[in-house]
């Protein structure tokens, strides 16, 4: 599967408002092109919880905004779907085959698309971009190898670890009770978070290095 991050104009839509105004880290969990060309998204938006209404209220304001549903909102987490009139690359991805896994903004007037899938969808939707003369650069280019990715085992454990406090300081719980919950020995659960956070940290420092050669 390749990854591609795509940055273009920056869309004059709710996503620019959630994270522009809001600072929200914005995450596209599906799309689909509507009649009228409109395009729904389901998304999962983090934001300061004091936040929450503020982001909802504006972004049922917003002119380009057609329905907004909530599915669950909670500490900080909106979970649900948008319809909208307007952003010339989300609609272009939602056309194609390819998964956008998230929207981030860079600055006033780029932002940056993250999207998987194949090598031919990907060259479908670069290929429609450059039909509808929409500017994009390609930041960054890669095909996932299996070590890129976390074992479901790891995801798990990861979750449970992160959300029982072993990451808190001070420490909620130590190593030895977490391998107690889980049934297994000391040394593998301290390989097995060893692994899994390695390769968390390396995802978010190769994204975050997109940002620094940018301000170079």
């Amino acid at each position: 599967m390749l990854e591609a991050v795509l940055q273009g104009p920056q869309p004059h839509s709710w996503i620019q408002l959630a994270t522009g105004r809001y600072s929200a880290a914005v995450e596209i969990l599906d799309s689909k092109i509507l009649p009228k060309g409109r395009v729904e998204h389901l998304f999962d938006i983090q934001v300061k919880p004091e936040m929450v209404q503020a982001l909802l209220e504006d972004m049922r304001k917003d002119e380009d905004v057609v329905k907004t549903e909530v599915i669950k909102s909670d500490s900080g987490h909106i979970y649900g779907s948008v319809v909208s009139s307007r952003c010339t690359v989300c609609k272009q991805v939602a056309k194609s085959s390819c998964f956008l896994v998230s929207v981030g903004v860079v600055s006033d007037e780029n932002a940056r698309w993250t999207v998987l899938r194949s090598e031919d969808s990907y060259k479908e939707l670069v290929g429609a971009l450059e039909e509808k003369r929409t500017p994009v650069q390609v930041k960054l280019r890669r095909t996932l190898e299996d070590t890129d990715l976390l074992t479901t085992r790891q995801e798990q454990i990861l979750a449970i670890a992160f959300e029982r406090g072993f990451y808190d300081f001070p420490k909620r719980l130590g190593l030895r009770e977490l391998s107690g919950q889980f049934g297994i020995r000391t040394s593998t659960l301290a390989e097995i978070l060893r692994r899994g956070q390695k390769k968390v940290l390396g995802e978010y420092l190769a994204r975050r290095s997109l940002l620094h050669r940018r301000n170079e």
